[in-house]
């Protein structure tokens, strides 16, 4: 999905469900990236949520029932099915979960849902003893086989009362299922690992030496390639980014951490990843040793002795001279203003990891923003610019350059 696709068809239906109040902030979502969104409401979901915060929201009339005079009503079930390139069902009750395994058409929306040939996402929402029940399970199971995508509910405290599985999926887990749904798999069946986040290399108990990564780009990275179909492994340091549950992240601290986790990837030919992103900010030196207890400020001056940290990517260079698997993609940060100084730093580390790519980067373009502009060199000598912009569509410039590459 490039930029110019990313603007879809959705419409999104909302059931009767407490939850109802979760689905403005999908739509937000949907249209805060760009997605034409058409609300489809059930007269339950009208007593939790109101069709005029649907409106706001989506900038769209509500669709509530058959018989309205409206131009949500105007434009025909038959048409909304045509029109949507997805049908997302959240949240989803028991009841309209049933209906729609039966292939009952008793409201606008199990109406789109039966005469609509787009995929259809469907987020559960209900109490844990109706979600587990027996009849709701096989639902389910219908559901699926007909090619349904369903996004399991979170466990935690539910509306009721209770405490279990029923509480609807996070916006953003809902989200990217969409977006999952409308992409072109074209890294169906490929392996990922991909780095992220700075690392923190301790001092004492309490201190660390550390930078201003916040593995922002290596999220979007890992989310984008998730979207695309790859099965994708993130490391990472510490970092606040919320990912989507299909992605596997294991959280390291330090630089050794990192190393460790890594290697161990490609420890085996069976276990070997197709793809490593080094995108991580790898601290380049720790300390020699690490204090017990907290260094006490007893002197004006302090002197660390600083030892060399591995090199993550170096080493996975030499690990495949003879050989193109994994694909090494690095990234290349510095300072200043100079494009040919980094373009300089990029070619040479490009030849001395023996990667296939490495991303250049200037530090004031990347951290702590949500945007970035890059430079792209690869092994075949092709090199490229991808100007100031959000970091999601730069990972999208990067993967379209992998795939290039094989």
């Amino acid at each position: 999905m490039s930029e110019k696709t990313e603007k879809r068809n959705v419409v999104l239906g909302i059931t009767g469900s407490i939850a109802a109040y979760k689905a403005a902030e999908l739509a937000r979502l949907l249209v805060t990236r760009g997605f034409d969104v058409r609300c489809i409401m059930t007269e339950c979901a009208q007593q939790f949520i109101t069709s005029t915060t649907m409106q706001a929201v989506t900038g769209r009339a509500v669709a509530t029932n058959f018989w309205e005079e409206s131009e949500a009503a105007g434009i025909g079930h038959i048409q909304l099915a045509d029109w949507a390139e997805a049908l997302v069902v959240a949240p989803a009750t028991a009841d309209s979960i049933a209906k729609m395994a039966a292939g009952f058409a008793d409201s606008p929306l199990l109406a789109v849902a039966l005469a609509t040939r787009a995929p259809i996402v469907v987020a559960p929402a209900m109490n844990v003893n109706m979600l587990t029940h027996p009849k709701t399970q096989e639902n389910l199971e219908i559901l699926r086989a007909r090619g349904v995508h369903i996004v399991d509910p979170d466990e935690g405290a539910l509306a009721c009362g209770w405490n279990g599985a029923g509480r609807l999926a996070e916006p953003t887990e809902i989200f990217e299922r969409v977006r999952n749904v409308l992409s072109a798999q074209d890294f169906a069946g490929r392996r990922i690992v991909i780095t992220t986040g700075p690392t923190r290399e301790a001092l004492d108990p309490v201190r660390f030496i550390s930078n201003r990564s916040s593995g922002k780009m290596g999220a979007a990275l890992a989310r984008e390639a998730y979207r695309r179909g790859a099965q994708v492994h993130l490391i990472h340091g510490p970092i606040h980014e919320q990912l989507p549950r299909a992605i596997k992240c294991q959280e390291v601290v330090s630089a050794e951490e990192m190393h460790r986790a890594v290697m161990a990837t490609v420890a085996s030919k069976s276990s070997m990843p197709d793809i490593v992103v080094m995108a991580a900010a790898v601290a380049d030196y720790r300390p020699s040793e690490a204090a017990q207890e907290k260094i006490k400020k007893t002197e004006k001056s302090l002197n660390i002795k600083l030892v060399q940290n591995p090199d993550i990517l170096h080493e996975l260079g030499q690990l495949k001279r003879d050989e193109r698997k994994p694909l090494l993609v690095g990234f290349a940060v510095e300072t200043g203003e100079e494009i040919e100084n980094l373009l300089g730093q990029t070619r040479a580390k490009l030849k001395h990891k023996n990667a296939d790519m490495i991303v250049g980067n200037f530090a004031h373009d990347a951290f702590d923003l949500d945007t970035n502009r890059v430079w792209l060199v690869d092994r075949n000598g092709r090199q490229q610019e991808v100007a100031t912009t959000d970091k999601w569509r730069v990972a999208n410039k990067i993967l379209d350059a992998i795939l290039t590459l094989g």
